[in-house]
């Protein structure tokens, strides 16, 4: 079937040129407007085509040549370097373009001229550009925002932290707190008196917290952060810049809606190392 209508393509084409060169005379002297008269070719030629080449009549356009052809009457051939109707095209109407030296398909669906052989997408098809086109619209934010990939990038924002408090496991921010003292955790608790590879996770809190603690503490409220770690009791050194050694720095630990005092074992630049004995929210006030 493809190879039946390339041929019908071709006979369109051959023949229209045919016409045109031997009817040149009565194109110039009837064409006069671009926009809506056309020029039938003399009932000897449209004669000649029908009979040897299957085309029922031609028409000439602004430069350009249309046809019908055969017992395909619903489809139109055009030659020139553009479809001269202007509109109507419909489904499975050709044209070849003899500057790009190539055929074209009208589509109706997209309203556009496509390539030869032009296959629409499948719902499933598009459905699966969109998905990807979103994947990559998801990483691009990812790494416009310091994320390796989106899965970190959406664990961070579930936590409410961006990617510096993410990847350095910190809580530089904390609603309710301005210019709040970062506080980082990297690792090495000391647990039963030993050094080890365990880590204790920083993770932010609500403004209630905060609000909490001021209402029972007096002095400045550094930070407050949700701390867990995979033991009963440990000794955690807490990163927090800021923190210059002798600063009177008391820690307070949020149970049963009290706060009570944590074991402040030492206090250097920039470290403040606790002796927890359980997970929970712990507040750091200057006094």
């Amino acid at each position: 079937m493809k190879t039946m209508k390339k041929a019908r393509k071709y006979l369109a084409f051959i023949l229209a040129m045919g016409l045109m060169m031997s009817s040149m005379t009565v194109f110039a002297e009837e064409t006069t407007s671009d926009e809506t008269t056309s020029t039938e070719s003399t009932t000897e030629s449209t004669t000649e085509g029908s009979s040897s080449k299957g085309l029922a009549n031609y028409y000439y356009y602004s430069g350009g040549i249309v046809s019908t052809g055969g017992s395909y009457w619903n489809t139109w051939y055009y030659y020139g370097s553009k479809p001269v109707l202007g509109d109507g095209y419909a489904d499975g109407d050709y044209w070849y373009n003899p500057e790009t030296k190539e055929w074209k398909e009208y589509n109706k669906e997209l309203s556009a001229w496509v390539k030869e052989g032009y296959r629409a997408v499948t719902a499933e098809e598009y459905q699966a550009m969109v998905d990807r086109a979103a994947a990559e619209a998801y990483q691009a934010e990812a790494e416009d925002e310091g994320f390796t990939d989106v899965a970190q990038m959406q664990y961070a924002q579930a936590a409410h932290k961006n990617a510096g408090e993410y990847y350095n496991n910190a809580v530089v921010t904390t609603p309710g707190i301005e210019e709040a003292v970062p506080v980082a955790q990297g690792g090495k608790l000391v647990i039963d008196g030993e050094v080890t590879n365990a880590t204790a996770s920083i993770s932010k809190v609500t403004v209630a917290y905060v609000d909490s603690v001021r209402a029972t503490q007096e002095g400045r409220v550094l930070n407050v952060v949700d701390v867990r770690f995979p033991a009963v009791e440990a000794t955690i050194n807490f990163y927090m810049p800021g923190v210059v050694e002798g600063m009177n720095v008391v820690a307070l630990q949020y149970e049963d809606g009290v706060w009570t005092n944590v074991d402040v074992a030492e206090v250097r630049a920039d470290h403040v190392v606790l002796n927890m004995k359980g997970n929970g929210v712990v507040a750091f006030v200057a006094k």
